[in-house]
């Protein structure tokens, strides 16, 4: 997936050098000029909107109005953001356009207490509250209520699933436990991503960007119908092809994607919604693509009654998987094709009954895995795998008093693998004035190893003398003995409007994680016999194992602020303390795989509208040291700035931007160390061009 660079001598370097540098320059010229321009151009600066965007323009929301935003991921139906139980924060349309043409794990860097870490241009790993891996298995991942899980590798790999973002209308972020309303994995928050209905993207839509290291995206979208019947269809894709290291030298990580999916929505009479969707996405780059099927139907039988029920299937596809295993014999590997698929079905029913609003449901999962050795090796032991899951949940909220409210959950969950655990909740909202909502709960959650963790093996070895036995498997990573991690949280927060134009929400937190997953060094010794004498090797091997307690805690305060009707202003702080952080990045004795958070991480967001069809953002961020280990990230602080103007022309139907993503510098670390050449890998400065066209 990573190529090594070919160097040249001094002066071809040196000419090289010479000349991307004078690209960046004559970039950097242009979009100099191109910013100047538009300033120029904007008549009637700092104008109130009265086009036809106007309507759905992010401006026209009061603060007010921003703090009763609905969300439905928290209690799984509609509710205000100030009533949750949980951490919520919402990314909104207007602030992922603003954002540039990124790729969505880029999103969640506006959320307080979400890390995201660019490893490679093929992989981010997101976390929460001090857990960020590479396959984000702590965390569940969800497009439209549906899960993005992956029954082999577990968790979910953004880099797999491309959203378009032109097609989100939210993102919804749960920061901490969600066991009992999304069940497994969703230890340290929940991800809901919110796709348009196709009733709001009738018509089409041609999007376009290009910037340095060969950013290139381009999007096609139509849609029609009217109702009861309305649907939309979107086929486009995505490049990138750069790193660079801290030598200067470009590294060729290339991330190469295809999407093409399509969505129908009828809608018989205004109580019943049927959704069908489906979907093809490819990433070359690592030789997978997947294949995907929803249908959720929705029944309104009154204001406060509703049933809803899902089907979906996946497929993921991969070919030519290389299984490295690192030990005394890191010559070997194993090689093989990979199929998994995942069919869900899934029941819930929402009704309020007296002072009681009661949401429950049933589920059930089926995980089949099956490798097909392309050498005489074996990928994992068993080679095919089906993994029946079934749970159940219930959550009440019960209202005490008109303005207090107490919420029990509890979900039952079972599976072959490592068979019953359950979740529980007991949570409670107080608004002790107008404006102004407190809230504190406690929560058990847990996850299940992922089928890598439990059944990965080592190489066969070999002595490559004539007459020797094919080989023995090394026991390698797998562990079929482990157990479910399991966590117990506590928080407190509170979210209130200070003012007319400001907000604040403040989340306090403390986790307990037990019986963590992490690889151990040990020692066996495998003897072989032939015809003459017996034969006997020792050697080094990782196996998965329950390792570590940690316990984590923290706090994440954010403003939200208008100081005037064009210029909006977001920051936050976060601060993370954990135990036993050395152990948890060392591979030496024993590693989790997780990167760990910065101590302090902030953010600000200024969001300008210069005239009625200009848009400024620029969001600035700071991390601290991170960690000391080399094996993940130099512990130097961080500091990056985004920016993007934008300007609507064409009555509205058409806009362009240009803007940069880390302008404070010409690269920056954030995650990912190369042993092969013992580099880090380097976020590079991008300079970018955006053009939108409705029609």
């Amino acid at each position: 997936m990573e190529a090594q660079v070919q160097q040249g001598d001094c002066r071809n370097r040196e000419n090289a050098m010479m000349t991307e540098k004078g690209k960046r320059d004559g970039i950097a010229g242009a979009l100099s000029v191109f910013l100047l321009l538009l300033l120029l151009n904007g008549r009637g600066a700092f104008a109130e909107e009265t086009g036809p965007a106007a309507q759905n323009d992010f401006f026209d929301l009061s603060i007010e109005q921003l703090m009763d935003v609905e969300i439905t991921s928290s209690a799984r139906r509609p509710q205000s953001i100030s009533r949750s139980t949980r951490a919520m924060y919402v990314i909104t349309a207007e602030d992922i356009r603003q954002a540039g043409p990124v790729r969505i794990e880029d999103l969640f860097r506006l959320v307080p207490g979400m890390d995201v870490f660019r490893t490679k241009g093929l992989v981010s790993a997101v976390g929460s509250r001090g857990y960020t891996k590479w396959n984000n298995e702590r965390m569940q991942i969800l497009l439209d209520g549906r899960p993005l899980y992956d029954p082999y590798l577990g968790g979910a790999l953004f880099y797999l699933h491309p959203v378009f973002l032109e097609n989100i209308e939210r993102i919804e972020v749960i920061r901490g436990s969600a066991g009992v309303a999304w069940g497994v994995n969703a230890m340290n928050g929940v991800i809901n991503i919110i796709t348009k209905k196709t009733a709001d993207t009738t018509g089409g839509l041609l999007y376009g960007a290009a910037g340095e290291q060969g950013l290139r995206q381009s999007l096609v979208r139509y849609g029609g119908g009217t109702r009861p019947f309305s649907w939309r269809t979107t086929l486009g894709g995505f490049y990138e092809d750069g790193f660079v290291r801290e030598n200067g030298i470009r590294v060729f990580d290339d991330y190469e994607a295809f999407q093409a999916t399509g969505r129908a929505e009828w809608t018989p009479d205004e109580d019943t919604t049927l959704i069908f969707s489906g979907g093809h996405q490819n990433a070359w780059s690592n030789n997978e693509k997947l294949q995907y099927l929803n249908l959720l139907w929705e029944k309104r039988i009154d204001e406060e009654n509703t049933l809803q029920f899902r089907w979906t299937e996946s497929y993921i596809w991969r070919d030519k998987v290389t299984n490295y295993f690192s030990g005394s014999n890191d010559a070997m590997y194993n090689r093989a094709d990979i199929r998994s698929r995942e069919e869900i079905f899934e029941f819930q029913h929402n009704w309020l009954h007296d002072n009681h609003h009661i949401v429950w449901g049933i589920d059930y999962t089926r995980d089949v895995y099956r490798s097909s050795p392309l050498d005489d090796q074996y990928n994992t032991v068993p080679e095919d795998f089906v993994n029946d899951q079934a749970s159940a949940f219930i959550e009440d909220e019960i209202e005490l008093t008109e303005n207090l409210w107490l919420t029990l959950g509890y979900r039952g969950f079972y599976n072959e693998m490592t068979h019953f655990d359950w979740a529980g909740s007991v949570s409670m909202v107080w608004q002790p004035a107008p404006k102004h909502f407190l809230r504190a709960g406690v929560s058990r959650a847990f996850r299940r190893p992922t089928f890598w963790q439990m059944y990965r093996c080592g190489p066969l070895k070999y002595e490559g003398t004539e007459g020797f036995p094919d080989g023995v498997i090394l026991i390698g990573e797998g562990n079929d003995s482990l157990e479910n991690e399991e966590m117990i949280s506590y928080e407190i927060g509170y979210r209130g409007q200070l003012r007319e134009n400001l907000s604040m929400n403040i989340e306090g937190y403390i986790n307990k994680d037990n019986d963590m997953i992490a690889l151990n060094k040990a020692l066996t010794q495998e003897t072989l016999t032939w015809p003459s004498s017996p034969w006997s090797d020792t050697d080094w091997y990782d196996q998965y194992n329950n390792v570590y307690d940690v316990t984590t805690w923290g706090v994440e305060t954010s403003l939200e602020w208008r100081p005037a009707d064009w210029w909006l202003l977001r920051g936050f702080h976060a601060y993370i303390h954990q135990t036993k952080r050395n152990e948890l990045t060392n591979w030496r004795t024993g590693e989790t795989g997780i990167i760990l958070s910065p101590k302090h991480r902030v953010g600000l967001t200024n969001r300008f509208k210069l005239d009625e069809t200009t848009t400024l953002n620029t969001q600035l961020y700071w991390t601290d040291t991170v960690t000391p280990y080399h094996e993940y990230i130099q512990g130097e602080p961080v500091w990056r700035l985004d920016i993007r103007l934008a300007r609507r022309f064409l009555s509205d139907r058409a806009e362009i931007a240009v803007g940069a993503l880390g302008l404070l510098s010409r690269s920056h670390y954030e995650g990912g160390y190369d042993w092969g050449t013992n580099k880090y890998n380097e976020v590079p400065r991008q300079y970018y061009v955006q053009f939108f066209y409705a029609f």
